[in-house]
């Protein structure tokens, strides 16, 4: 028999397969880990078993299935852009916005808190930061979290009555997702880092009076812009809509830019619209974000499915809903970001914990599950594409199926993993990737990084869907 000509396939470390192929012998190494069933309470084995193998199983399949046909036929268009309090159902003066889970004033982290003394500040609810401290310790302004508003929230989140914020709508379902768009040469501005100063006011008051109203009236008056053609395109041109958006954005601004040139609107107005599209990064964020959300409100409470409805963190919480679990949050401490620093001086203390509600993309098939269409994101993450191709197939096991509409072409063209499915997480364990950006704890930019929703999320997820379910 050791005359025969042999073949190796090694599981585990790949210094066994490197010493055999040292040796002329040809050898697989298979990236294989041991699933994290193990780390389970015994109740929520006992409703994962019942779940996954059961015949319960084949309700919570159709309802998964509902969902995925939802997610496929999905049409979201830009109409229009608007102060949130004339747009968003149930903002009103007297509230400020924050991003991730719910969270009590005393828990928040420090950026998250000066974000909304500065919201109070910008609305003018307060005559001073110190004023509008109190008013946020007492109760005296409400402090929510922008998933419950139907909101996207990117960085600190902070949006306020006043502020504009785009509107996509899912032509299909009717459902509306909203998010500010980025502050042009402010950056992460107040919405992103909650940061205010007079020109950070003066653009914000710019947006808000003149350039939402003209773009909405150009919108409007063409029947909005079409997202999903634009997504389908931008994965083939190498983004995966969370970290880098600059095919869609060029075909978004393309767009825009052809109905803007006979819209019944001033030259004043229009030389203002193009001075924000072309002097803000990142444009198609925001844009795509809201998309994301008008997705997920879609399917959201079908009753019986374990898929993923929001993903979102605070810098303290990181949070999930489920859509057969109305809207309740399911929560573990937020998970630090790993990546390349654009400083040396930079650590991983100096990191904070996920911050941010922009990996909703990711609960739509995009971002980290479509890292393989994406080569120059992954090389940001001092990754191959190699690397994204493994980390797309791996989303794979934890979701419904592929989306049709989002094809990468490194895969053959196959679709994105799309559907997060809470079972899959806990029997894989495998836990979603997510792409951001990592901020300091200051509010600074530090570089593109990576991080894993935590298992502790959906094991209490499946806990709850057990107890409402009698699994």
């Amino acid at each position: 028999m050791l005359n025969d000509k042999i073949n190796v396939i090694n599981v585990g470390t790949d210094v066994f397969a490197n010493a055999v192929k040292e040796q002329g012998i040809p050898a697989e190494q298979l990236n294989w880990k041991p699933g994290k069933k193990a780390v389970l309470s015994e109740r929520a084995k006992e409703i994962l078993e019942k779940a996954m193998y059961s015949d319960f199983k084949e309700k919570i399949d159709e309802a998964n299935a509902k969902v995925k046909n939802i997610m496929d036929n999905t049409d979201p268009y830009w109409i229009g852009v608007k102060p949130a309090k004339e747009c968003v159902p149930g903002v009103e003066d007297g509230m400020i916005i924050h991003s991730g889970p719910d969270i009590a004033w005393d828990r928040m982290c420090a950026t998250q808190q000066q974000g909304g003394i500065n919201g109070v500040m910008y609305e003018g609810y307060a005559k001073d930061e110190d004023e509008a401290r109190r008013m946020l310790e007492n109760g005296t302004i409400k402090f929510v979290s922008a998933n419950d508003y139907h909101l996207v929230g990117p960085g600190s989140g902070i949006t306020t009555p006043s502020m504009a914020v785009n509107i996509v709508e899912d032509k299909n379902t009717g459902f509306k997702g909203f998010c500010p768009p980025f502050e042009g040469p402010n950056r992460g501005g107040l919405a992103g880092w909650g940061i205010l100063n007079d020109s950070i006011k003066k653009h914000l008051d710019t947006v808000r009076d003149i350039i939402a109203p003209a773009m909405t009236k150009v919108l409007e008056a063409n029947g909005g812009i079409a997202m999903r053609k634009i997504f389908t395109r931008g994965v083939e041109m190498g983004d995966e809509l969370h970290s880098r958006q600059d095919a869609t954005g060029i075909i978004a601004t393309n767009e825009f830019m052809k109905m803007l040139v006979d819209a019944d609107i001033t030259e004043d107005e229009k030389r203002k619209c193009i001075d924000l599209l072309y002097g803000t990064v990142r444009f198609f964020h925001p844009l795509g974000m809201a998309s994301a959300m008008s997705l997920l409100e879609s399917i959201r409470n079908v009753e019986y499915s374990t898929v993923v409805t929001a993903m979102v963190g605070n810098g303290v919480d990181y949070a999930i809903k489920v859509s057969g679990l109305n809207t309740n949050w399911y929560s573990a401490p937020s998970p630090k970001l790993t990546g390349e620093y654009v400083s040396s001086d930079v650590n991983d203390d100096d990191v904070l914990p996920w911050i941010g509600d922009s990996c909703i993309l990711e609960a739509t098939g995009l971002g980290g599950f479509a890292a393989a269409a994406a080569p120059a994101v992954m090389r940001s993450l001092d990754k191959t594409l190699s690397d994204g191709i493994e980390q797309t197939l791996e989303m794979s096991e934890i979701t419904v199926g592929e989306n049709a509409n989002y094809l990468i072409p490194a895969l053959n063209y196959r679709g994105t993993p799309t559907g997060i499915d809470i079972r899959k997480v806990l029997d894989t364990g495998i836990e979603p990737v997510i792409h951001g950006g990592m901020i300091s704890k200051t509010g600074k930019r530090l570089g593109a990084g990576i991080a894993r929703v935590p298992l502790k999320c959906f094991e209490k997820a499946l806990l709850a869907f057990g107890d409402k379910y009698g699994l």
